[in-house]
């Protein structure tokens, strides 16, 4: 039982980055800086000044696709002609590999 629900959950972690699971991180952090999306969501997603938080653990592939594509509120729209499916993978590959921070209790500083 305990192989069914661990492959289970292996497969669903694999379909949310959809067909990009293999996208380039670090030509992701490139693109991710160049179409200024740093400016809005923080160099690493964290979501400052303006913008929703991104990482650690992005939405899943469908949904920030569609909110790139089809944004609501203020976000550009990015249609594939000016960023690329490949493009955006990559992107997404970038904010999916952002690890979580430290936890508060973990900074030396704080204590």
């Amino acid at each position: 039982m305990k192989r069914r629900i661990a492959i289970l959950a292996a497969a669903l972690a694999a379909a949310s980055l959809g067909a990009h699971a293999d996208g380039d991180p670090q030509r992701g952090k490139s693109l991710f800086m160049g179409n200024l999306c740093w400016t809005c969501h923080g160099t690493v997603g964290h979501g400052e000044p303006y913008g929703p938080k991104l990482a650690p653990k992005p939405l899943p592939w469908e949904a920030f696709m569609n909110q790139v594509r089809h944004p609501r509120g203020s976000m550009p729209h990015y249609e594939a002609k000016y960023l690329s499916d490949r493009d955006l993978g990559d992107i997404y590959a970038y904010v999916a590999s952002i690890p979580a921070g430290p936890k508060a209790s973990e900074i030396p500083l704080l204590k």
